[in-house]
């Protein structure tokens, strides 16, 4: 496919207060047939700025719930033109291979009704590739009826029962882009809806056999139901990306970077304990034994 040819691609960007972001993300996403903006009461000229960097951006206001209501209604009331749609924050920045690959996989996606999409985290310059976990996916590509999304703590998990694809190119994601106190102010409002979260993942059953999946997003959140369990949590995850999965080797910014996350994780402790004192704390299930699960093909 050549690089001039449109892609036909609905990219869906949701945006509150993204001045910063917003004209690099747009002009990243120069080569998507169709562009919307779902914007959550902007207060900084971000829609503004949009219009300005592609006129033909199409803009609508939503109040925000939760990422998944709000990519939910995204699909359902933006009229995208095409059937596969892209989901991208103001943060993330789209890169040729990424949008090549995406290109290629609308245009022939098989069976596939959506696919996972990972991030390269980059921090003072530098992409943390150990110290974020590198590739942490997410659903981002989906085709329109055939997905949905719910809440899921700070963020969102899809919902459907169809095969699902692994891109194997990724985005550039800044996720301090707007400055280290916007990104504090922001997890202590995250740290706040993952307390319900570590309490819910407490009850699941735990499947050891899933920390050996041979797919990524059962380990994951097979790992995060194992985690929610853990006392000391923050050190343990703290000793784990920084020690284990050799985050040293990402440098001072990889030191900052997980010196951060443990002071959030600290935070969702501490409101974690606060709860279960007020309203007693949630026995944990058992752990139930199972066998690894494949891999969605691709």
């Amino acid at each position: 496919m050549s690089v001039s040819e449109p892609i036909p691609v609905t990219a869906i960007i949701l945006t509150f207060n993204e001045a910063t972001n917003i004209e690099r993300c747009l002009l990243a996403l120069d080569r998507f047939a169709d562009i919307v903006v779902v914007d959550s009461g902007s207060t900084d000229g971000t829609c503004e700025r949009a219009v300005r960097v592609r006129p033909r951006v199409r803009i609508f206001s939503h109040p925000f719930i939760d990422f998944g209501d709000q990519r939910n209604w995204a699909m359902e009331n933006t009229a995208p033109r095409y059937p596969w749609i892209l989901f991208v924050d103001a943060d993330e920045f789209m890169e040729e291979p990424l949008a090549s690959e995406i290109g290629r996989f609308a245009r022939d996606p098989g069976t596939f009704v959506g696919a996972f999409i990972a991030g390269r985290n980059y921090f003072l310059g530098r992409w943390l590739r150990r110290t974020t976990l590198f590739p942490s996916y997410q659903l981002r590509l989906a085709l329109k009826g055939h997905v949905t999304y719910r809440a899921e703590g700070h963020g969102q998990r899809e919902e459907t029962p169809g095969p699902l694809h692994y891109l194997e190119a990724s985005w550039r994601h800044e996720p301090l882009s707007k400055g280290i106190p916007q990104w504090i102010d922001r997890h202590n409002r995250y740290s706040t809806d993952e307390v319900a979260l570590i309490v819910r993942l407490r009850q699941e059953p735990l499947r050891g056999g899933e920390l050996f999946s041979r797919d990524p997003i059962v380990r994951r959140r097979t790992a995060k139901r194992l985690a929610a369990r853990m006392p000391l949590r923050p050190l343990a995850r703290f000793l784990y990306t920084y020690v284990l999965r050799l985050g040293f080797l990402d440098g001072m910014p990889g030191l900052y970077y997980c010196l951060l996350r443990l002071s959030h994780d600290i935070h969702i402790a501490v409101k974690v304990a606060y709860r279960e004192r007020a309203e007693g704390p949630v026995p944990a299930a058992s752990a139930t034994p199972t066998s690894p699960m494949p891999r969605p093909p691709g």
